[in-house]
């Protein structure tokens, strides 16, 4: 039972309330952060306002308080304080707003996206020497490592912040990263020297009456009561944690003290009590937006269910649960909802389902905890400690060896002062020797460093007037490119649908006449707007590069959307398009781009496949995370002239028709290559005169 819920047991006290937000306290009333938001709201206001570091320090520490209250609100104004950070270029505002960002998103479960942002934080920091903002990212991150149950990372982490503390902190900030130490020990079954760390941390907090800090020890003392049998000193620790938690407003303690009641209630057998307790944090972690605490108390509440028999009410909160720890790569709780449904599975009879969940259980349950990870943990806190007494050593002998320098130095400096003497009297006499010299070599020197900036100066403008030149050049090139295709390939498209539309004006047409003839309009139209699209998005990355924003997208869906429109050509020419892609094919890229580069491909394709002939698009995914996509016709196919330039950056000039006489702009394929390429992939072409092409692109896919 103990390993239940490790993070949800301890680590939103400690590791939440000192790892993420060391410098201040989480537990400030509610008009000092009205005052803090007024006094915001008094700067920003301010005529001709511009951010100044103590705005954006104050931004930052706002946003920390909020983190128990509203991570919404924590998120907003990180980003706010990055952004103002980055406008006066204030280092130290970007590290504590990366960690502010990245802590939103370890609340959220997204581990991933917390870490890169606690990355980008750690670089800033160690270049900048902010050791307050290193050691807390260190703690943050060893935040990232622990709740996705890399241990030995997550002490690795821990110790790098408490050496920093040590050798540039305060003691007190050392209690936070000895408080977290302590959890990780815990979890991995060494309560004595979880029990050293968590003491050391109470001692340091008392002398500095930290009641937050004081609160947290306290609280995982009371574990290790729990952890050694002592279920009542545990339920008193608790109980008084809570009142606290209720007087303070503090829901993240009230919500963590529900759940550890209802795991000592679960320990004692008493089932309705422990379910009454895990209801009550979920319900408080769902006014705070918690998805992980709510993921630990649907467990809770899913294990006492099941001691009362309660068997589809308990399968439905444990599959809950089990969502949202594999979303978030929680694999110890993972490990505990596959052995909870293997016993669920058991008592409704379903043996295959108890075993499949059983063998889960097993292959989690290795990967989280074996011997080797422990002694990889005890042999970096062994080296740690070594490493401490080591350089305490060198310190005293350091201290010895300057004392001995100190005393010699102190001879030295009374011989010295006489030659001094001697050597000033003749530096007076030799000074007013070379006076007129030097005088006379400034004037040299400062009319040569004048000459040198005007030739720099002239140098750099020549410089930047031909950069003007060549940039004015491209545009113009650009814009002749531009009025090339407007006049020559929209020019035919738009006379023909202008003709087509004064027919049905000047004619009574009946209906029939009608629907043949506003198909035709639609093609035209159709043609006229792909054409224009390409244009436009050739246009803009020329003048302004391509932009990308990815998302998940089924391109099963990109694909039939793309048949759909080309579908009256394809009915025209007769053409069987085969849509082969698995329904899952689901990739992480720009939707936008991606469609428009299979609309060219498949444009293509229908363009130079004759009529009755055949395409077929298929996709298979490789080992390196890539969706391969084909799409191959039967057609007339190109020689090796054409292939070789078939994604030239140049607008052709002279087009190749296709078996219908069909026309384009040259524009296509080199949007799709450079789509395909700003999205992470790439793409190839294959093809024979008269044996058809394939065009082969890969895309990232959204799940490894």
């Amino acid at each position: 039972m103990a390993a239940l819920c490790n993070y949800k047991i301890i680590f939103p006290i400690t590791a939440m309330l000192s790892v993420m937000f060391a410098t201040h306290s989480l537990w400030a009333q509610t008009d000092t952060i009205q005052s803090q938001i007024d006094q915001l709201q008094t700067l920003e206001n301010r005529e001709n306002f511009f951010p100044t570091a103590d705005y954006i320090d104050q931004l930052n520490r706002l946003g920390e308080i909020y983190y128990h209250r509203n991570p919404d609100s924590l998120y907003l104004l990180a980003m706010k304080s990055l952004k103002a950070s980055e406008q006066i270029d204030y280092t130290i505002g970007k590290i504590d707003a990366y960690r502010n960002i990245g802590a939103y998103h370890n609340l959220k479960g997204e581990y991933t996206q917390a870490l890169s942002y606690f990355e980008e934080g750690l670089n800033l920091a160690e270049k900048e020497e902010y050791w307050l903002g290193l050691a807390n990212l260190y703690n943050s991150m060893g935040l990232n490592a622990y709740e996705k149950g890399n241990y030995t990372k997550a002490v690795t982490h821990y110790l790098q912040a408490l050496k920093i503390k040590e050798e540039h902190l305060s003691e007190f900030e050392q209690s936070k990263t000895l408080s977290n130490l302590g959890l990780v020990f815990m979890d991995v079954g060494n309560i004595e020297k979880a029990l050293e760390y968590h003491t050391r941390a109470l001692k340091i907090r008392e002398v500095y009456n930290d009641q937050t800090g004081i609160a947290s020890s306290r609280i995982n003392i009371a574990l290790i009561y729990k952890e050694k049998g002592e279920l009542k000193k545990a339920m008193t620790q608790l109980e008084a944690t809570l009142e606290l938690g209720i007087k303070m407003n503090n829901k993240q303690l009230i919500s963590v003290s529900y759940f550890n009641l209802g795991e000592l209630f679960l320990i004692q057998g008493e089932n309705q009590n422990a379910y009454v307790n895990f209801e009550k944090a979920y319900v408080v972690d769902k006014e705070r937006d918690d998805r992980v605490g709510i993921g630990y108390d649907l467990l809770g509440m899913g294990e006492a269910r099941l001691n009362m028999n309660q068997l589809h009410e308990a399968k439905q909160n444990i599959e809950e649960s089990l969502e949202i720890f594999v979303e978030s790569d929680i694999n110890s709780n993972i490990d505990k909802s596959h052995l909870l449904l293997s016993r669920i599975y058991e008592e409704m009879n379903v043996y295959a389902q108890a075993l499949h969940h059983f063998k889960l259980h097993k292959l989690y349950q290795d990967s989280i905890m074996s011997s080797e990870i422990n002694e990889q943990i005890q042999e970096i806190n062994a080296k740690y400690e070594s490493e401490k007494k080591e350089t305490e050593f060198l310190q005293q002998q350091k201290e010895k060896d300057l004392l001995n320098e100190n005393r010699m130095a102190q001879n030295i400096r009374n011989g010295v002062s006489i030659i001094l003497v001697i050597l000033l009297i003749a530096f007076i006499i030799a000074i007013r020797s070379i006076k007129a010299q030097t005088k006379a070599k400034v004037i040299v020197t400062k009319q040569r460093n004048e000459f040198e900036k005007l030739n720099k100066k002239l140098l750099h403008q020549k410089n930047e007037n031909e950069k003007i030149t060549k940039q004015l050049f491209q545009v113009n090139e650009t814009k002749d490119k531009i009025f090339s295709i407007v006049g020559h390939d929209l020019k035919s498209p738009i006379t023909s649908l202008k003709g087509l539309m004064q027919y049905v004006v000047d004619e009574n047409l009946e209906q029939k006449e009608f629907l043949l003839v506003s198909k035709q309009l639609r093609n035209e139209v159709e043609q006229v707007h792909f054409t224009l699209v390409n244009l436009l998005n050739w246009a803009k990355g020329q003048m302004k590069g391509i932009v990308t924003a990815p998302a998940d997208i089924s391109l099963h869906q990109l694909v039939e959307q793309n048949i759909s429109l080309n579908k009256p050509i394809s009915k025209n020419k007769n053409i069987e398009i085969i849509n082969q892609l698995e329904e899952n094919t689901i990739c992480y890229a720009d939707r936008d781009q991606i469609s428009l580069a299979l609309r060219n491909v498949l444009n293509n394709a229908l363009k130079f496949t004759p009529k009755g002939g055949k395409i077929i698009i298929s996709s298979k995914k490789s080992n390196q995370g890539f969706w391969e996509i084909s799409i191959k016709d039967n057609g007339i196919g190109m020689n090796e002239e054409i292939l070789k330039n078939v994604f030239s950056k140049e607008l052709a000039n002279k087009q190749q028709y296709g078996t219908e006489g069909e026309k384009g702009t040259g524009l296509g394929l080199h949007l799709t290559k450079d789509f395909i390429e700003k999205n992470g992939g790439e793409i190839n072409v294959i093809s024979k005169p008269g044996k058809g092409t394939t065009f082969t692109f890969t895309i990232p896919s959204a799940h490894f």
